[in-house]
């Protein structure tokens, strides 16, 4: 049994992340005006008391849900399908369709950070996706390395999980087909889809 362990971007931590982030960006210019204005003051005296640990929280709570958004993974193959820390078990034979980003992965360790900062181009934004065949799906998304969440090993283990998962399904379904990608049974888009 072979064990991959990287970070991941949680996706599902976003609307949390923007409800701090503008509950900050309220309470942080309500205190100051209060602050400010202690000799005419526009604004009951009293509401420092409210808004001042409001900020205080808010400022807290977001620093908090921000590094609560990088996620840990263990991911421990076998011969029969794999076990997510995250998503659960899933069989090889459940497995009905896997999406890649062929384009962007070829950026992975490839583009210096210079050129993002020079240019107006994003940074990658690697969405990996396997759907079973009752429905549910396991995503993980990842950032170039160097980006706040990921580090080049994240990638190279990530990788090295997703080169072992495509070799399974290869030998499983298209063993007598030839490949002509780095990761088997993808077509040229970076999907494959169980067939029958």
């Amino acid at each position: 049994m072979n064990t991959y362990r990287f970070s991941f971007n949680n996706s599902k931590k976003t609307s949390t992340i923007l409800f701090w982030f503008f509950t900050t960006l309220l309470t942080i210019p309500l205190t100051a005006a209060i602050l400010l204005a202690r000799s005419h003051p526009p604004f009951p005296a009293w509401l420092l008391l409210i808004s001042l640990p409001l900020m205080l929280v808010a400022i807290y709570r977001l620093f908090k849900v921000v590094s609560e958004r990088q996620s840990t993974e263990i991911v421990s193959l076998s011969k029969e399908g794999f076990t997510s820390l995250n998503f659960g078990s899933a069989l090889f034979s459940e497995i009905h369709t896997i999406r890649i980003p062929v384009r962007e992965i070829g950026l992975l360790g490839g583009t210096p950070f210079d050129y993002y900062k020079k240019t107006d181009a994003d940074f990658p934004y690697l969405e990996f996706s396997i759907t079973t065949q009752d429905g549910k799906m396991l995503k993980w998304i990842l950032n170039e390395w160097g980006g706040l969440y990921n580090s080049k090993e994240d990638f190279s283990i990530f990788f090295n999980f997703l080169t072992a998962l495509t070799d399974r399904l290869y030998q499983l379904y298209h063993v007598k087909e030839p490949y002509n990608s780095y990761l088997k049974i993808l077509d040229e888009k970076g999907s494959w889809e169980k067939r029958g």
